[in-house]
């Protein structure tokens, strides 16, 4: 499988000309303005596969439908931008889990942005090969996080992406670190945690919240 086609070395000179283009669009602007009300979360992410690797600050807004991330390098320099929306179900009278309806990543560092829908992953035209680009790691951390709040409030909520290996902590109902893994499945198949974690890895995704 593919990974980012951008070396390590290229990281700082994305990083800084994306100063400029923060200078120009950010101003005195919320980096979490489109969820209005909600909960608001920072803290720190790191993101690493075989040729690179972001470390960033990360602030989350999100409620129970909507979820909105920016992460930022330094001193309010954008690098990536996450949305999604979640939903429940309505057609299933078992199934009342939440899960997440869509995710769209943007930023300087998207490398060309992605959407990802969990329903396409049912479609006979969507392969292996396209699932192979890393933004999917970062279309995965809306759901890991609310996975995450689910577990320290009792509420379902599904992971959709194949082949990650999830973990998270919380700490007076909320989630306080999650971290993920991206591996390699030459089966095709779901395979076992056990089993998935022996397979390489394709990205990593490690977060800490205040």
């Amino acid at each position: 499988m593919k990974t980012l086609p951008y070396p390590i070395r290229n990281s700082r000179c994305i990083v800084q000309c994306a100063l400029a283009t923060a200078a120009l669009f950010l101003g005195a602007c919320s980096a979490t303005a489109p969820v209005k009300g909600g909960t608001e979360r920072h803290g720190q992410v790191k993101f690493s596969s075989a040729k690179e690797q972001i470390v960033g600050e990360i602030a989350i807004r999100h409620d129970k439908n909507h979820f909105h991330a920016e992460i930022t390098k330094g001193p309010g320099v954008p690098l990536l931008t996450i949305s999604a929306k979640f939903g429940i179900d309505s057609k299933s009278k078992e199934n009342k889990e939440l899960k997440m309806i869509s995710s769209r990543i943007s930023g300087p560092l998207a490398h060309g942005g992605l959407t990802y829908r969990p329903k396409d992953l049912a479609k006979k035209t969507v392969s292996t090969g396209k699932l192979s680009d890393p933004n999917y790691a970062w279309a995965a951390l809306p759901e890991v996080f609310m996975w995450g709040e689910g577990e320290a409030t009792g509420e379902k909520v599904r992971v959709t992406l194949p082949d990650l290996a999830i973990h998270a902590r919380t700490d007076d109902g909320h989630v306080k670190l999650f971290d993920y893994s991206r591996h390699q499945n030459p089966t095709g198949q779901p395979l076992p945690l056990r089993d998935l974690k022996k397979q390489p890895v394709l990205e990593k995704v490690i977060c800490h919240l205040d």
